[in-house]
């Protein structure tokens, strides 16, 4: 091989691992990226063990607000839920136009009593639809207030910096969790976004009360302090 077919040769691999090497970094640069959730930084991380204790809650008292925004009104009042394994009830004041509600109920039967009225229907899902026409996801929300998807649906969640869950996508509702509170160590929501057909409402939790069983501290979990 002469000088001149050598030179010609090393310039064309040259230019060949140079075109490559291109590519890869075109390919790198569109290559769709993924970032790893930073560590959790309280003891019941990770999420798949607090999932499994939440899971088990059978028990609690929470009071806070309520919002109401759907195409008509937008309404706002006080919330008391109180929960005893399947029996509920909950004393809504101000955000349905109805004064005061208070709404109980075991599995397969609710009544809800107002100033002017008492019904009785199935669920507090039909309880709603047939009263405001519009939904409220009961079922659901006794996991989402947790901070947990509803075990028996499928669900796409997202997480915040802490490892809890920053979004819920479940049966055609998003809700987003603006904000935790520590109840004895353990982050239970506070403000709660939930965005549904044709309405949204956002809960603020205040006060939590009364957990049982209280969720265990993760035994495989030691909590990283914070430089400073």
């Amino acid at each position: 091989m002469n000088s001149k077919v050598t030179s010609r040769y090393i310039s064309l691999t040259r230019l060949t691992l140079l075109g490559l090497i291109c590519a890869a970094i075109a390919a790198c640069s569109n290559a769709p990226t993924t970032t790893t959730e930073p560590p959790p930084s309280h003891a019941y991380a990770p999420f798949s063990h607090k999932l499994a204790e939440l899971e088990k809650l059978v028990q609690w008292d929470v009071e806070g607000k309520l919002a109401v925004y759907t195409k008509d009104k937008n309404n706002s009042g006080l919330l008391t839920w109180r929960q005893r394994s399947g029996y509920f009830d909950l004393l809504i004041n101000g955000p349905l136009g109805s004064g005061q509600l208070y709404i109980e109920g075991t599995p397969g039967l609710v009544m809800a009593t107002s100033s002017t009225d008492k019904l009785v229907a199935d669920s507090v899902e039909a309880l709603f639809k047939q009263t405001f026409d519009w939904e409220f996801p009961m079922e659901e929300l006794r996991y989402w207030v947790r901070g947990i998807p509803h075990p028996d649906t499928a669900a796409k969640i997202t997480y915040n910096a802490e490892g809890e869950a920053s979004t819920i996508e479940q049966s055609s509702w998003k809700v987003k969790y603006h904000s935790y509170s520590k109840v004895t160590g353990l982050p239970m929501p506070k403000k709660i976004e939930l965005v549904g057909p044709d309405i949204r409402l956002v809960l603020v939790l205040k006060s939590w009360l009364n957990l049982f069983p209280f969720p265990r501290l993760n035994p495989n979990f030691i909590a990283t302090p914070k430089s400073g």
